[in-house]
């Protein structure tokens, strides 16, 4: 009798994802976007209306609060370095608050 090689889902997606670089991009931009509320935490959330990666890596983000999108834009370099850690990648190299 014949063992059959035993691979774990995690395995195999990853070996598929790795082949298909626009499908493993759009993972990670979408893993930005769900990390964002998680980095920045109920109170910026409650202040966001709309987070959009660009394909430049420019993320723009709508805000509600004026007070809250001039405190973001001086902690601009800091959010950016926690969502590229977030996500094991360089992906967002800019953010735009309006």
């Amino acid at each position: 009798m014949r063992k059959k090689q035993v691979q774990s889902i995690k395995d195999i997606l990853t070996e598929i994802i790795g082949k298909d670089s626009r499908l493993n991009n759009g993972l990670v931009h979408n893993r930005v976007l769900k990390n964002w509320h998680n980095i920045m935490g109920p109170t910026i959330s409650r202040s966001t209306n709309e987070v959009y990666l660009a394909k430049n890596g420019v993320l723009f983000v709508r805000l509600n609060s004026s007070v809250v999108r001039n405190e973001l834009l001086m902690l601009k370099d800091k959010i950016i370095r926690s969502l590229n850690q977030s996500v094991a990648a360089d992906v967002v190299k800019d953010i735009v608050f309006k």
